[in-house]
C-alpha cells in the first residue's frame, strides 16, 4: 500500500482501539483521516481498492464529530456492535489494497535513464497473412525504451497505453473481472516519453511477447536493459497479441479463430508460420532501425549500434527470437524465457549465436523441453540452460508484481514475484552484456549465485 493509504487506515485502525472511555482528543483521528483522503487522491490516486476504507473513515469522522459536539458516548450493546463491525470492515478495507496492490515496478540499477516512444511501423512488402483482403499489408506497434540522461525530467510513461479497451482485453483472455486490471497505471514507470537519446551507439535488443501478450509486458526487464546501455525495442504481433491499437483510432484484438485448428474462419497454418511470422516482425523491426541510424530527422541518429544485436522474447516470442536469430545474420545473440520451441524449424537445432534458454521446471511440457534440451546440446556457440525452481509460465513477465494473489490464481508459481524478477533480470543483463557490449558477464560464470536456479552451461 502507498502511505496516504497506510496513514489513513492506521489511523482509523487506532481509533477503533479504544472501544471503550475513548480520550477525547483520540476523536482526531477519523477527523484527521478524512482530511488526507483529498491529499491521497490528488497525490495517489483513486483505486477502487480503497473504497471501503474511504466509507469507513466518513462513517468514523462522522462518529467523532457527534462525541465532541455532545461529549455523550453510546450505550454499551451499541459499543460492543460497533466495535465488532468496525473492525470487520476494517480488515476488509485493508485486505482489499493489500491483495490487490498497485504493481511495484523493479527500479533500474543501471547508470543511465530511461527514455521510451512509440512507433507504428507498415511493411509493404509483406500481405497482412491473418486476414482474407489482398490488400492488407504487415501493420505493427513498436515501443523503444533507450539510455537517457542519469536524471531525466518530467512525467513517467504509463504503464499500459489505451488503458480503457486494454485492461477488458486482459481480463477476458485471463477469465477475470475487469475491475481488477483498472489500477494496473498507477504504477510507477521509470521510463520518461520522448526524452532524448543519451550520447552514444548503443547495442540493440529486439523483444518479442508471447501468444495472446502485449509490448509492455516485460516493462521492468526492458527498463533495466536500458538503464545499463542497450535500446530494446519491442513489439506488438498484430492479431498474435491480446490487441493491438493504431495512431488513427483502430484497435485490432486476438482473434482465436485466425490462428487457431478450432476454427475455420481462414485456414489453420500453424504455429510454424505464426513463429516465422514473428520472427520477420524482428527483422522489419531491424530494418527500420537501420534507416533510423541514418536519418539525422531521426531521435537515432548515429545512435544505434547495428553490428551489436541481440533479441529475447516469451513463449511463442522466445521461439521467435530464437528462429529469428537463425535466419538473420545480423543477429548476435539470442535468449528465451519459457520458449515455446516447438514451432522453431528443423535446421535452427544448430543454432551458430549464443543462446540461452531461462524456463520453468516443465518448460511448457515434456516434449517442449525435449526440443529445447536437444537446441542447448546441440548448439554451436556458447549456450546455457537455466531452470529456476517454483516459477510457472508468466513468471517470465511482470505479471507476478501485479498481486500476492496470483499464485492463488494460477497466474505465477510460488516463488516470490520481486525475487523471480531479480533473478531473472540479473541472467538477462549478463547475458547481453557479455554478448553484445563485450563486458564480462560474470553472474554466467558462476553456478550458486541463486539457490532457485539450476544451470548448465556449453562455452
Amino acid at each position: 500500500m502507498r502511505l496516504f493509504e497506510i496513514l489513513v487506515l492506521a489511523l482509523d485502525g487506532l481509533f477503533l482501539v479504544w472501544a471503550v472511555r475513548r480520550p477525547r482528543w483520540l476523536n482526531w483521528l477519523p477527523i484527521t483521516a478524512v482530511l488526507l483522503i483529498p491529499l491521497h487522491l490528488a497525490l495517489e490516486g483513486y483505486r477502487w481498492q480503497m473504497a471501503l476504507a474511504y466509507g469507513l473513515t466518513a462513517v468514523l469522522a462522522a462518529t467523532a464529530v457527534w462525541r465532541l459536539r455532545t461529549d455523550a458516548a453510546p450505550g454499551r450493546i451499541w459499543r460492543g456492535v460497533g466495535f465488532v463491525a468496525g473492525w470487520l470492515v476494517l480488515v476488509t478495507a485493508v485486505a482489499l489494497p493489500w491483495l490487490m496492490p498497485v504493481p511495484q515496478l523493479p527500479q533500474p540499477t543501471g547508470p543511465w535513464g530511461v527514455g521510451t516512444v512509440a512507433f507504428y511501423l507498415v511493411d509493404e512488402n509483406r500481405d497482412e497473412i491473418w486476414t482474407d483482403d489482398p490488400n492488407d499489408h504487415r501493420e505493427i506497434m513498436a515501443q523503444i525504451w533507450y539510455p537517457t540522461a542519469p536524471d531525466p525530467v518530467g512525467e513517467t510513461a504509463p504503464y499500459l497505453e489505451n488503458l480503457d479497451v486494454a485492461g477488458p482485453a486482459l481480463a477476458e483472455q485471463f477469465d477475470l473481472q475487469p475491475f481488477l486490471f483498472d489500477h494496473i497505471n498507477l504504477a510507477q514507470t521509470s521510463a520518461y516519453p520522448d526524452a532524448p537519446v543519451a550520447d552514444g551507439t548503443w547495442p540493440i535488443i529486439l523483444f518479442s511477447h508471447g501468444l495472446t501478450g502485449l509490448r509492455g509486458q516485460n516493462t521492468g526487464m526492458a527498463q533495466e536493459l536500458a538503464s545499463r546501455g542497450f535500446i530494446v525495442a519491442a513489439i506488438d504481433h498484430t492479431y498474435g497479441n491480446v490487441l493491438t491499437a493504431f495512431p488513427d483510432g483502430r484497435t485490432l484484438f486476438y482473434d482465436p479463430c485466425r490462428i487457431e485448428p478450432s476454427c475455420t474462419v481462414t485456414a489453420f497454418v500453424g504455429g510454424r508460420q505464426l513463429v516465422g511470422q514473428w520472427a520477420e516482425d524482428i527483422a522489419f523491426v531491424l530494418d527500420e532501425m537501420a534507416g533510423w541510424q541514418n536519418d539525422p530527422n531521426n531521435r537515432f541518429f548515429n545512435r544505434l549500434n547495428l553490428d551489436s544485436v541481440g533479441a529475447f522474447g516469451h513463449s511463442t516470442g522466445g521461439g521467435a527470437a530464437v528462429q529469428f536469430c537463425y535466419d538473420d545474420v545480423r543477429c548476435g545473440a539470442s535468449l528465451a524465457l519459457d520458449g515455446w520451441m516447438l514451432p522453431v524449424t528443423d535446421d535452427v537445432a544448430i543454432l551458430r549465436q549464443p543462446v540461452m534458454f531461462l524456463s520453468t521446471p516443465v518448460w511448457l511440457g515434456a516434449e517442449n523441453r525435449a526440443r529445447g534440451e536437444a537446441m542447448y546440446a546441440q548448439a554451436a556457440g556458447p549456450a546455457f540452460n537455466l531452470t529456476i525452481a517454483g516459477t510457472a509460465h508468466y513468471d517470465f513477465s511482470d505479471m507476478p508484481l501485479f498481486s500476492p494473489l496470483t499464485p492463488q490464481l494460477g497466474l505465477s508459481g510460488t516463488i516470490d514475484g520481486e525475487r523471480v524478477s531479480t533473478i531473472l533480470n540479473q541472467y538477462v543483463v549478463a547475458f547481453f552484456s557479455r554478448y553484445l557490449a563485450d563486458a564480462d558477464g560474470e553472474l554466467l560464470s558462476q553456478t550458486a549465485v541463486f539457490p532457485e536456479v539450476t544451470m548448465q552451461s556449453r562455452p
